[in-house]
């Protein structure tokens, strides 16, 4: 009935809202002790050699890493959203300088209207229970990761170099994937799990905790964080660089006339089961669960643009969850004085740490 599809696209906006062997270059990540546990990056000594004079065209070459894009995407959020990313990326990589070639880029094959297979979990006892599984809940999500892999490692061969951005809600369904919940046996599912080098999230929650209000995810959420092999330190331990990128720019506030204040509020309440002066967040998701565990993962943190001072948000766009005639039509886009963690002025905090 129209009143069921209503209340089945209202109970997936609030999902949306929360959970809205690698080859390695020559820089070798070392985990730094001072304070905000970053990584330094100690550049391995040089080999002897009488050549002193300026690098050929070769070495040049061989010293660039190429690497190509997995973007996961958020929840309503489709494919042409992340265009504007892409471009950013890539001129981000002419001013970093930093020996990385941004090589094919690819969104998770996702129209909007893929996410009303979820809706096939509500009226089930794992759903009332908040045990929903995840590889049954989320298969069709995996799936488009697995089809753009595809399509990357037809571009670039299997010597790919991958590094996999999630943002928001596709943080952590990549952090399932990559930590084996999808139960994928494809030949190209073992070759992604090998070739992926880099994994950086943006505004994604990456934890349920037992305080929140109600667990929005209905346990898939908590089942990615109880897994061991979703963990940091197991990422880690493959030698995949995990980064963790969250914005304190927006605090909640439910007594004011400030639109964004309210929506903040609206969303810390429920997640973390408190809101305060002390409670920041990028407008969606709080900074208390935008990061996984510091000794193992890379925290950056961002607040606002350092050139027009604006607040760092959540996302550049508003989906549009109803417009079921046009699954892959555009969401709503901010105007750019709304920055957000792709933007041109933010994007370099991050983009270095793709490897």
């Amino acid at each position: 009935s129209a009143a069921l599809l209503v209340g089945t696209l209202l109970g997936l906006l609030l999902l949306a809202a929360v959970p809205n062997a690698s080859a390695f270059s020559s820089a070798v990540p070392v985990l730094s002790t001072a304070s905000g546990c970053d990584f330094s990056l100690a550049a391995a000594e040089p080999s002897a050699s009488t050549d002193t004079g300026t690098p050929s065209a070769t070495d040049e070459a061989q010293s660039t890493r190429r690497v190509s894009i997995l973007l996961c995407p958020a929840q309503f959020c489709v494919p042409s959203d992340y265009d504007v990313l892409f471009d950013s990326l890539l001129k981000a990589e002419a001013r970093l300088n930093n020996d990385v070639e941004i090589g094919t880029c690819r969104v998770a094959d996702l129209p909007r209207t893929e996410w009303i297979k979820v809706a096939k979990q509500l009226p089930t006892k794992a759903f009332l229970e908040a045990k929903l599984p995840v590889k049954k809940t989320l298969g069709w999500y995996f799936d488009a990761m697995e089809n753009a892999l595809s399509d990357i490692f037809a571009e670039e061969g299997p010597d790919a170099n991958i590094c996999i951005i999630g943002h928001s809600i596709g943080g952590w369904v990549a952090r399932a994937y990559l930590g084996g919940l999808s139960g994928s046996s494809t030949s190209i599912g073992r070759l992604a799990q090998s070739r992926v080098s880099s994994f950086i999230t943006l505004g994604t929650p990456h934890s349920s905790p037992e305080a929140a209000l109600v667990d929005q995810t209905r346990g898939l959420l908590r089942a990615v964080e109880e897994s061991s092999t979703c963990s940091a330190q197991s990422l880690a331990e493959r030698d995949i660089e995990v980064t963790c990128v969250g914005s304190s720019g927006l605090g909640g506030n439910f007594i004011t006339t400030n639109v964004e204040e309210l929506v903040a509020a609206s969303s810390y309440l429920p997640l973390l089961g408190k809101i305060g002066k002390d409670v920041k967040g990028d407008g969606i998701v709080p900074m208390d669960l935008a990061f996984l565990d510091d000794t193992h993962a890379r925290r950056v943190e961002v607040e606002s643009c350092s050139i027009t001072g604006g607040a760092v948000r959540h996302a550049h766009v508003i989906p549009t969850p109803w417009n079921l005639f046009d699954g892959y039509a555009g969401s709503i886009i901010l105007p750019e004085e709304f920055i957000w963690y792709g933007s041109e002025s933010i994007i370099d905090d991050w983009a270095q740490h793709i490897r």
